[in-house]
């Protein structure tokens, strides 16, 4: 009989703040969110060349009121820059050239009002597998429905996720 292996990953968390541009633009369902260069980087979030699990995301707002019309975001995956280098407020898509890089999505859900922030959290999520090339995993954050956001709103997203 062969002895049992015991496996347990490593755990990572990296959270990115981002300013989006100081404009006022409203956003269509699938437009991309961000600064000026959406994509936005979790540095030192698996080892590289690894797998690792994404178990939870939170995103956080720095506002004190939901925007009118806004509902959830997706935060789609990718384990180089995109090479698509979509701006903020730019359609979202899946070129030919993104796919090799590509490594799926993530849901995070409704923000919800707490005070003077708005906070969403998806956590034990389920495994969400993705293969790192370098320490870093790289996204877009991606309305599912049109709103009107704050200029230079500040949103906060923190993922943590552990070898394996």
């Amino acid at each position: 009989m062969k002895p049992a292996i015991i496996t347990g990953g490593i755990g990572y968390v990296s959270q990115v703040t981002v300013t989006r541009p100081a404009n006022t633009t409203a956003y269509t369902a699938g437009d991309v969110v961000g600064a000026a260069a959406a994509a936005i980087e979790f540095p030192n979030i698996g080892q590289a060349g690894s797998a690792i699990s994404i178990n939870d995301a939170d995103l956080r707002m720095d506002v004190s009121a939901v925007p009118a019309g806004m509902t959830t975001l997706r935060l789609h995956l990718y384990n180089v820059t995109p090479p698509s280098a979509a701006a903020d407020n730019a359609a979202w898509d899946l070129p030919s050239g993104d796919r090799a890089s590509y490594q799926g999505y993530i849901d995070l859900g409704t923000l919800v009002d707490v005070g003077g922030t708005l906070y969403v959290q998806t956590n034990g999520m389920g495994r969400k597998i993705v293969q790192l090339v370098s320490t870093s995993l790289f996204g877009y954050l991606v309305t599912n429905a049109g709103f009107t956001p704050g200029s230079a709103d500040v949103y906060a997203i923190r993922l943590a996720a552990e070898g394996v």
